[in-house]
């Protein structure tokens, strides 16, 4: 977009906002996220009431009501006891965010507001603290791949929809999900201990110890936390051989474990120092892809046994991350320094021998049925510093502001092999990349009066990527490309006002963007001509998004809701290309339009009773014939649903002494989706039809001991979440990921 095209743009969509805010403030408010707290009077006893909600969603404090965005909070541990503790399930209950699951621990694409996950480089930003996790290059497996961190130590997660490239840079396109940790202790020792079983219907057992000591080492000078978690997840996909016999049982089984260290120095009021640590490994031996019987239906190919005809290969996610961070507060500005380290290696191995085998036997001119196997093979990761300094001043009645620079350097690997048996150069390739980038930012927030406000921000940052390539065989052809560079300058920016009606309501507008950077890119040969058929470069995309929303409170305190209306522009995306079975990347030609609302609301009908839901429909479409990704003008992205939806509910109760009750359950609603682009070349479009999962728990406390019991997927739904329709041939390998079977479990935790 050029700069003149964005001032028009912004000059168009000021004009809009300014009309729609006086008809939100009269329709709106009957419309229903902010997480609820149940304040606590003095004498112990609850009140219905909802407790202000601190976020930190635009890098400083500020309640959840006057922060000019649409945010989620959520607090881990109130899913944990509730068998709900990953990020999966975390996210199905949360409104304007799609999750794609990856079929085993740790893996799966994050999306919302329309802004799918294409190609490689993420478009959802996920950052531990301050600290980003994720990979700015096309050349890992950054975007499938991610740090649960919810076993850890964290306050909260906080979700912020929609682009985020001012305060935190490239690839937040949609938006980012920010894991918050507590503060080590400096004045008492507390901490926690938890052990949990579980059983997955028609699978495996599974265990799951977390642990917690967080102490005073100098009373109020230095405290360190300490955690650790260790889980076991039952698998329920067996192996079986071509005509479903069985060779071995729940082969999709892993593990995840990892520790954390954080250490808190603050000697004074004035200067804080943080120290953090954390290392997490998952291991799995098969994902939870099933064969399924062909694209008319969603059977299972092996009758009512979710079964996979793939021999199983081990596969690992290794994530260390360190970072150290230095405030100090010089009274009318504070200065923020933080460092920080992260490491992620991923490794897999997975049968393609039904895929490829019999195009194997034809370039090798062997008679069908000559290859017996054919396998994928591939390591991935990436080394990542990042130097960030902001200074922001303080909480003033008229002018706030933040200035920032921030400094990364990213190293990243990627090998891919196919070994045949017999032996056959089906495809070979390495790709290692450098990511360098400077960037500077500013925000400030100019308060006309206490009710009125306006936000202005911009980023520019400077990337350069390069490329090392080189690739054998009869997919990719020979390739030896060394130091392919790419330079880029992007702009990004920011504008958000935000009206506070009364102390219940407040209404707030946005225009904001976001990029990805550009790419070098992979070489894919055609055998018959030797011609390379992919562009010679990903060049960086951007999103604008234009939003309203209104935030409040009502029926005096009892209840809280938050509704927004939002509207985004992506043009030149970077998108996924496949040819001959691999695939590469390269820029759309025009580019799709997503709008959208999302609407939720929590109530306290009652004392110890808490009531919440929360509604999203997202509509994400070509803006034109798109031939190089099989998509025509007006379609749907696929897997990406239009409507979601999810209900919860707690019911509080005293049951003897100490003692407390707590009955609850949810339903998690996902609508209709598409499986691929209608013209996709080598794959099927089918319609993955809509689910509604429940979920119920019961659990007894005292304050010091937890017991819970809880069931996932009350009805033992066999839907599927995901899927893809491969045509080999004359014939269609189907294959999908089904929601988990229901689990059945029971947890205890020890606070201390």
């Amino acid at each position: 977009m050029s700069k003149r095209h964005k001032i028009i743009y912004w000059g168009k969509l000021i004009m809009k906002f300014k009309r729609m805010l006086t008809p939100l403030s009269v329709s709106l408010t009957v419309l229903f996220s902010a997480s609820p707290v149940l304040a606590q009077s003095n004498d112990g006893e609850s009140k219905l009431e909802m407790e202000e909600i601190i976020v930190t969603a635009n890098r400083r404090e500020m309640s959840l009501q006057d922060v000019p965005m649409a945010v989620t909070v959520i607090s881990p541990d109130d899913y944990k006891s509730k068998g709900l503790s990953g990020i999966r399930e975390i996210l199905d209950y949360t409104p304007g965010v799609n999750f794609n699951d990856g079929g085993a621990p740790g893996t799966g694409t994050i999306s919302a507001r329309g802004i799918p996950q294409s190609e490689a480089t993420p478009v959802f930003g996920i950052y531990l603290d301050d600290t980003p996790l994720q990979s700015n290059t096309a050349f890992t497996t950054s975007a499938g791949v991610f740090l649960d961190a919810a076993l850890f130590d964290i306050e909260r997660i906080e979700i912020i929809k929609g682009p985020q490239g001012t305060l935190f840079g490239a690839s937040s396109v949609g938006g980012l999900m920010r894991y918050i940790t507590r503060d080590p202790s400096t004045d008492e020792l507390r901490g926690h201990v938890s052990a949990e079983v579980n059983t997955t219907e028609n699978g495996e057992q599974g265990q799951k110890y977390t642990g917690r000591v967080s102490v005073p080492i100098i009373e109020d000078v230095l405290g360190i936390t300490i955690s650790a978690n260790q889980e076991h997840i039952g698998g329920y996909v067996d192996y079986v051989d071509g005509a479903g016999g069985l060779i071995e049982e729940d082969v999709d089984g892993g593990t995840v474990d990892g520790y954390a260290v954080d250490v808190l120095f603050q000697p004074n009021e004035e200067f804080r120092f943080r120290l953090k640590y954390l290392t997490q490994s998952s291991e799995i031996r098969s994902s939870s892809n099933v064969n399924l019987a062909g694209i008319d239906n969603v059977d299972l190919l092996f009758g009512e046994e979710p079964a996979t005809v793939n021999e199983p290969g081990l596969s690992s996610i290794d994530f260390d991350v360190a970072s150290a961070t230095l405030s100090y507060d010089f009274g009318g500005a504070t200065l923020t320094s933080t460092t920080s380290y992260t490491k992620f290696a991923t490794s897999s191995q997975t049968d393609l021998t039904a895929a490829y085998a019999g195009i194997v036997d034809f370039y090798s001119g062997s008679a069908p049925g000559t290859t017996t196997s054919v396998d994928f093979i591939g390591t991935s990761g990436a080394k990542k510093i990042v130097q960030e300094v902001r200074l922001s001043s303080a909480k003033t009645e008229k002018f706030d502001w933040s200035i920032g620079g921030l400094y990364q350097k990213e190293e990243t690997n990627n090998t891919q092999e196919a070994p045949t048996v017999p032996e056959f150069d089906l495809f070979t390739a390495a790709f290692p990349s450098e990511y360098e980038e400077y960037a500077a930012f500013a925000e400030s927030t100019y308060y006309f009066n206490e009710k009125f406000d306006v936000t202005a921000g911009i980023r520019i940052s400077k990337n350069q990527n390069i490329l090392d390539f080189t690739s054998n065989g009869l997919l990719v052809g020979t390739t030896n490309l060394e130091g392919q560079t790419l330079k880029d300058t992007v702009e990004t920016y920011l504008l958000a006002a935000r009206y506070r009606v009364n102390e219940d309501l407040s209404l707030y507008t946005r225009v904001a963007s976001g990029y990805r950077p550009a790419q070098g890119n992979l070489a894919i040969i055609d055998p018959a001509t030797g011609e390379d058929l992919a562009p010679k470069v990903l060049f960086a995309d951007e999103a604008w998004s234009s939003e309203v929303g209104v935030k409040g409170s009502f029926l005096d305190g009892m209840g809280s809701f938050d509704f927004a209306v939002w509207h985004i522009d992506w043009q030149d995306f970077q998108a996924s290309l496949v040819f001959n079975g691999v695939s590469t990347g390269g820029n759309v030609e025009d580019g799709l339009t997503a709008y959208g609302f999302e609407s939720s609301v929590t109530l306290r009908p009652a004392d110890g009773l808490t009531l919440s839901g929360n509604l999203t429909y997202t509509k994400s479409t070509l803006d034109s014939d798109e031939p190089t990704i099989g998509a025509v003008k007006g379609e749907d992205y696929p897997n990406l649903p239009n409507w979601k939806a999810s209900a919860q509910w707690d019911y509080i109760f005293d049951v003897s002494g100490d003692w407390t009750g707590n009955l609850g359950g949810g339903v998690r609603y996902r609508g209709d989706q598409h499986s691929s682009f209608s013209q996709a070349g080598g794959v099927v479009d089918v319609e993955i039809d809509s689910y509604v999962l429940a979920d119920m728990n019961v659990g007894i406390t005292n304050g010091t001991y937890n017991v819970n019991l809880y069931v996932t997927n009350l009805f033992d739904s066999d839907d599927l979440v995901g899927r893809g329709d491969n045509i080999i041939g004359a014939a269609v390998d189907s294959t999908g990921n089904l929601v988990r079977p229901r689990v059945i479990g029971a947890n205890v935790r020890y606070n201390f």
